[in-house]
């Protein structure tokens, strides 16, 4: 049986904000890389932050480079209207 993983917006921001566990984030990553999933919301929270900060590049580049590896999941809207 795969493991899959289900990557939070704070793994990617830290590695894109070079922030202190970087590294660490990069070595799950780079380990786990064919087994990453992410939700549509984590892609849009990473776009707001890094558009907050004027990084809009940084976010196109991260964009361009993870989708290859990563598959994007949507959560159903019918969840969205029990919360």
């Amino acid at each position: 049986m795969e493991i899959m993983f289900l990557v939070d917006t704070n793994i990617f921001l830290e590695i894109l904000l070079g922030q202190d566990k970087k590294e660490d984030c990069k070595k799950f990553l780079n380990e786990n890389i064919r087994s990453l999933n992410i939700t549509d919301f984590t892609l849009h929270s990473i776009g707001i932050i890094l558009f907050r900060y004027g990084k809009e590049n940084i976010f196109q580049k991260f964009f361009e480079d993870m989708l290859p590896y990563i598959k994007l999941l949507s959560l159903p809207i019918k969840l969205y209207k029990k919360l």
